[in-house]
């Protein structure tokens, strides 16, 4: 079984995503430091505050960098004529196995970012919970939903009888 890749233009979203995090984490970092630089005890918890935030913009940083590669290289999906399994995680990988008689519905849907890149994400819905596919092209995520549409219409026929 051979899991399908993700766009690769998902890596760009997903670094533009982690770009605004760390763009707010910054000014939020810069607000603190300018409401307690006239704080009394400053100049004792200075260290600390520079740690603290040196820290959290490296593994802002990091995150930006890194991940998105290493996560695209983790992210899969499979479909067949019994289930969908989706694979995806940076450090801990999750395998979510879906079975095509369980699925209720499918949602197709992208934010600006991702139409600004021509992606969607395609969410498979089932009566406990939801499984999202991301970064796929819309002919993609058309195809895909086309597919389990039938698969599922072949397989309540089939349970019918």
């Amino acid at each position: 079984m051979e899991y399908k890749k993700l766009d690769k233009k998902v890596i760009t979203s997903w670094r533009i995503g982690r770009m605004v995090f760390l763009v707010i984490l910054a000014v939020l970092i810069l607000g603190v430091n300018l409401a307690t630089r006239s704080a009394e005890d400053w100049e004792t918890y200075k260290p600390i505050f520079f740690a603290v935030e040196g820290a959290l913009l490296l593994y802002a940083l990091i995150s930006l960098l890194l991940y998105p590669v290493i996560e695209y290289r983790q992210w899969g999906y499979y479909i067949d004529n019994e289930k969908v399994e989706i694979r995806h995680g940076i450090f801990f990988i999750t395998t979510s196995v879906i079975p095509v008689i369980r699925i209720q519905h499918i949602t197709i849907s992208s934010g600006p970012i991702y139409r600004k890149l021509g992606l969607t994400k395609l969410v498979i819905h089932t009566a406990s919970d939801e499984f999202t596919i991301e970064g796929l092209t819309e002919e993609t995520a058309g195809e895909i939903s086309e597919n389990l549409k039938n698969k599922l219409i072949q397989k309540s026929g089939k349970a019918g009888s």
